[in-house]
């Protein structure tokens, strides 16, 4: 019984000291992969795929994400109305509100940084046509007619 005690006394303190030291900041401990812009009217959607350090991903898959969502948020801090809809140990949805600015029957998507450097950044337009930067820090400028449905919107984010 006492070979278990040190390494159950070992997790505990782990889980004690582990949010004191993920509030630090998010680029120290998540390392994002690529990101997939989907857009819909006004509204884009962020799918991204990322990868956590050791100790940040014992904690998740012991405790859940819910801890995850400020650190996620604060990724696009720079866009607004950034709302986190899903999040597991490997990827998250957030949805950024009114990004787009809607002039003559078409929403202009600004280009603003991520504040960190992206290997692969893909925007798909509401039609389904994707369009694929690599290497960027920014997002790109992009039209898209207004009437545009998006297919997230329809079908929902189960195949998030």
């Amino acid at each position: 019984m006492k070979v278990l005690a040190w390494p159950l006394a070992a997790i505990a303190v782990m889980m004690l000291l582990m949010p004191a030291g993920l509030c630090i900041g998010s680029e120290e401990y998540i390392s994002v992969n690529d990101i997939t812009m989907s857009l819909d009217r006004g509204d884009a959607l962020f799918q991204l795929n990322y990868t956590l350090d050791v100790l940040p991903r014992i904690y998740v898959l012991t405790l859940g994400c819910k801890f995850l969502e400020p650190d996620l948020t604060s990724l696009l801090k720079d866009y607004g109305n950034v709302r986190v809809l899903a999040a597991d140990p490997y990827k998250a949805a957030l949805l950024v509100t009114d990004m787009g600015v809607n002039n003559s029957g078409y929403y202009l998507f600004e280009s603003r940084p991520l504040g960190f450097r992206v290997a692969r950044l893909t925007v798909v337009y509401p039609e389904g046509i994707p369009r694929t930067f690599y290497n960027v820090s920014a997002t790109p400028n992009v039209f898209c007619e207004a009437g545009s449905r998006s297919l997230w919107r329809t079908r929902g984010l189960s195949s998030l």
